[in-house]
């Protein structure tokens, strides 16, 4: 059967299954008392399953394998083998709180998984601030780096209704537009059991009936890390019939712009301005401050899926017509003034509170 035909009953699979088993998943949380509860940082007033990522994960393991059985794949295995041993780390989290140390070591494990056993590793940057060609213990290094910030830059989001999900689907779906094209069946349909299952979760977390946890933000967004890597990977042997130039890695940033760009942000206030921990909770997200300028989740959510989208748009425009390194500080530039217009509503939302 043909790749596409393949990646699209991928996707209804991997979404059928997902939208079945999170009623039952909800119902045994309330049962079993598996809930999150409300405090002073969370926006929810109800006590609300946090196990939807165990929901996304059953929908998507099955039908990636399912659909890829026969599919020769080097780093498979070490995909899978990496991805159980993150997922049952978030799950452990969502059930018993873990320390970040403790978190951060399953993460660690998954990540040189891959890299080092399954080769998904950024080899070269292909000329980008003068960089080609990346040593063997360098590129782990970076490889390493990326997933380990990716996979943090997704848990920081998963702060209101539909935002890690949205921008997931956003990146999996282009991603796997890209992979169809390169002729690489096994991170296309990756890429649409991503979308599928993504997409039935949407359907119950806009109406707070259920979050992802941890065992859902760190699955997507290690499995994001995992398609950019390798589309940094693969690009440039694409290049002259698909690519027509265009830099993988400045084009990956725009991808997954809000993620990146909102825990860049975060670390420096956290560590630079506040001297505290990078993994300490605050409400200082872009989403913090768009909720505090009056929008409602499903407002915030569908504003930064549009600036993500946009930022997409923008790469391929400037597709050939600007250097990366241009174009990653023009994506700078465009987040810090959007960050800005942000920051004055919020605080003219706040004085307006005060003087009433």
């Amino acid at each position: 059967m043909d790749n596409s035909y393949l990646a699209l009953l991928a996707a209804v699979s991997s979404f059928l299954i997902t939208f079945l088993s999170i009623p039952p998943i909800i119902r045994l949380s309330l049962v079993k008392r598996l809930y999150d509860r409300p405090d002073e940082r969370k926006n929810h007033p109800h006590r609300t399953s946090a196990l939807g990522g165990v929901g996304i994960f059953g929908g998507m393991i099955f039908s990636f394998l399912f659909f890829t059985a026969g599919i020769p794949y080097p780093e498979l295995n070490s995909i899978l083998c990496a991805l159980i041993v993150l997922f049952v780390t978030g799950v452990k989290d969502d059930l018993y709180p873990m320390v970040p140390g403790k978190k951060l070591i399953g993460q660690l494990v998954a990540a040189l998984i891959v890299s080092m056993h399954g080769g998904v590793r950024i080899k070269s940057i292909y000329g980008l601030l003068g960089v080609y060609e990346i040593p063997y213990v360098i590129s782990i290094g970076v490889t390493v780096f990326v997933l380990l910030f990716l996979i943090n830059a997704f848990n920081f989001i998963d702060g209101i209704n539909g935002l890690t999900a949205g921008i997931g689907i956003i990146g999996s779906a282009t991603y796997a537009w890209w992979f169809w094209r390169m002729n690489e069946p096994l991170f296309l349909i990756l890429g649409t059991c991503m979308v599928g299952a993504q997409a039935a979760f949407l359907w119950y977390n806009v109406r707070g009936r259920i979050f992802m946890g941890d065992s859902g933000s760190m699955v997507i967004g290690f499995l994001l890390a995992v398609l950019t890597v390798y589309f940094i990977k693969v690009s440039e042997d694409f290049k002259p019939n698909i690519f027509y130039n265009i830099s993988a890695v400045a084009y990956a940033v725009a991808v997954l712009i809000v993620p990146v760009f909102d825990a860049l942000r975060i670390v420096f206030i956290r560590l630079v301005v506040h001297r505290k921990s990078p993994f300490r909770a605050d409400r200082n997200h872009i989403h913090h401050l768009l909720i505090g300028a009056g929008l409602k989740h499903w407002e915030a959510t569908l504003a930064l899926s549009g600036f993500n989208m946009l930022m997409i748009s923008l790469a391929w425009y400037f597709n050939g017509r600007l250097l990366p390194k241009y174009q990653l500080v023009v994506y700078l530039v465009i987040c810090l003034i959007f960050t800005g217009i942000l920051l004055r509503y919020y605080r003219k939302k706040n004085i307006a509170v005060e003087d009433r």
